[in-house]
């Protein structure tokens, strides 16, 4: 088991997509629209930066590992640029939940039925579906797993669902993901209590990935 583990962290740091389901792939071609043409991590509108601990699980995720770094990356970019919330995320291969922070599982079918594109139940009961599927917006995200997964946390961060707009994070099963004024003052002030002391950081750092949590 291990050594599946090394492979797939050696195809990770080498940038190498490795075999897996061609379904996500797909979704995101026939969904997926570009949210933001600028390069690199956008500039925070707010500060301080508020840094929450997030721990994907990827072990059950039916996509290929290569994959998820622009997924986890677009993420950011909704709650970085907007809101100033970054998520400091470690990957494991593992069903450990964390001891603080917020727990995020990808997984091909959710517990709820095959239709159910994520769920949230507490801080370490976040579930996505791989391939979600999503109705149009004017101005949509990139990728349907990170759009989803951007409002599950969300909720994680206080807010309901809101749906008088296409374009809101907040919508349910949309590519809309822009927050309004009001959602943006409540969800920093939910991750000034959940964030990590440091606020000197400004921008987040790059995804750890872990074989195991024995090595963090």
């Amino acid at each position: 088991m291990l050594g599946a583990a090394a492979l797939l962290c050696a195809f990770w740091m080498a940038g190498a997509a490795l075999p897996g389901s061609t379904a996500a792939g797909e979704a995101d071609r026939q969904y997926g629209h570009p949210a933001s043409a600028a390069p690199g991590p956008p500039a925070p509108l707010h500060t301080p930066v508020y840094r929450i601990p997030l721990r994907v699980h990827l072990a059950e995720s039916g996509r290929s590992h290569g994959e998820f770094r622009a997924i986890l990356e677009e993420i950011n970019d909704i709650w970085l640029s907007q809101a100033g919330i970054c998520f400091e995320m470690q990957e494991v291969l593992d069903d450990r939940p964390a001891e603080r922070g917020l727990d995020l599982w990808f997984l091909p079918v959710l517990p709820g039925g095959p239709d159910l594109n994520g769920s949230y139940r507490n801080d370490h009961d976040i579930r996505v579906r791989d391939t979600p599927v999503l109705n149009p917006a004017v101005h949509p995200a990139r990728h349907p797993a990170a759009r989803t997964a951007a409002h599950e946390l969300g909720h994680g961060l206080s807010l309901n669902h809101r749906q008088d707009s296409d374009d809101n994070l907040m919508r349910s099963k949309t590519f809309g993901w822009h927050l309004n004024a009001g959602e943006v003052d409540d969800a920093r002030r939910t991750a000034a209590k959940k964030a990590l002391p440091d606020t000197v950081p400004v921008r987040c750092g790059e995804p750890r990935i872990l074989l195991s949590l024995d090595q963090s």
